[in-house]
């Protein structure tokens, strides 16, 4: 089983080589895909709904929707930088981690932008495992924020009567509870050594999953001293979910608190930055659904949805192609450097009596 897993892992990464090695080509395709899904579902609408939809454009409100995405990025750097990933490190260099936050969110890498996170960390510190939970431990952060807002948000809306969809707010007033008995309940010291036995990927997975929810005990036992982490991904998801709400003021669309942050959050069932090429076609499908399931008329929901993607993706991908280029020259020098020690102790080592 491990070997055929391995083996599946092998074909994939070769398949998706060419678009690794080739951002530009990766970031065409990536545009190709967003605005090709967006045209698929307006035709579904009706070129007469669209029509009406966008004659009610107010473009001003793209300026907050640009300023709201600015702050999602600071807001991502303060927490990428926290030490509650790796205690016994110095923070990355600001400009460095400014250039891999950018970089990630862009379109560039076909796995996701996590993918590049865990390539230039293991490349910063030699250690490919610390890196992997460095990146598993920022993920579960992201949702151990989102995922009770959202939940409470879900239970308001049910509780006022909100006519939004029970398959919208039930998986959140249900799974989110449920989720994080789970995740106590398995993380939990006295249990640990049953999840870590055995042999192989599954279990070096169960092992990573753990150093990753161990992140998030730390932060939650420690607020104060990992404030970097909680403060900075609690700017992220606020900015991006105003950037949306703004982003829906540009067609007439006003949404309470509640719906936008519930039908934000199942838009990004997965986040942006863990999703192949920066959730291109997906994030576009599920958002929009998500909007009409708050009842907000689909022509609109896809109109604001356009416009949040014309600003947090289409727009945000140009500096994130340098940001990309640099990132990758990094982790060629520290590859390079690690080649040539290496080489440099088996030559010490074969001169050895």
């Amino acid at each position: 089983m491990s070997n055929l897993v391995k083996a599946l892992g092998r074909r994939a990464d070769s398949l998706l080589t060419p678009l690794n090695a080739h951002p530009r080509h990766t970031l065409f395709v990536s545009w190709l895909i967003a605005i090709g899904t967006v045209v698929v579902i307006a035709s579904t609408d009706g070129t007469r709904a669209i029509l009406h939809a966008i004659g009610h454009l107010q473009p001003l409100w793209l300026i907050p929707a640009v300023a709201a995405e600015a702050a999602a990025y600071a807001g991502y750097v303060a927490a990428y930088r926290s030490s509650a990933y790796a205690p016994e490190r110095q923070p990355l260099p600001l400009r460095l981690t400014l250039r891999l936050v950018v970089a990630g969110f862009g379109p560039f890498v076909a796995r996701g932008g996590f993918s590049l996170d865990r390539q230039c960390l293991a490349a910063l510190h030699g250690d490919e495992r610390a890196a992997r939970v460095h990146v598993l431990g920022l993920g579960i952060v992201e949702y151990a924020l989102l995922a009770p807002a959202a939940w409470l948000c879900a239970l308001i809306m049910l509780l006022e009567g909100q006519h939004a969809s029970l398959a919208l707010t039930l998986p959140w007033v249900i799974g989110v509870p449920v989720g994080f008995v789970i995740a106590i309940w398995i993380s939990h010291p006295q249990r640990r050594g049953r999840w870590e036995h055995g042999r192989g990927w599954l279990r070096e997975l169960r092992c990573d999953v753990l150093a990753g929810l161990d992140i998030l005990r730390r932060i939650a036992a420690q607020p104060r001293a990992y404030c970097g982490a909680i403060l900075g991904m609690g700017v992220y998801w606020a900015a991006e979910i105003a950037c949306l709400g703004f982003s829906l003021r540009c067609f007439g669309v006003e949404l309470g608190v509640p719906a936008l942050v519930v039908a934000h959050a199942t838009g990004y069932a997965a986040s942006r930055r863990s999703l192949p090429l920066g959730g291109a076609g997906v994030t576009e499908a599920m958002l929009t659904l998500a909007l009409v399931w708050v009842h907000v008329p689909a022509p609109s929901a896809l109109a604001g949805v356009a416009a949040y993607r014309l600003v947090n993706f289409l727009a945000a991908s140009l500096p994130a192609l340098p940001a990309h280029a640099s990132v990758r020259d990094m982790v060629a020098r520290q590859a390079r450097e690690a080649s040539r020690r290496a080489a440099a102790r088996r030559r010490s080592q074969s001169l050895l009596p």
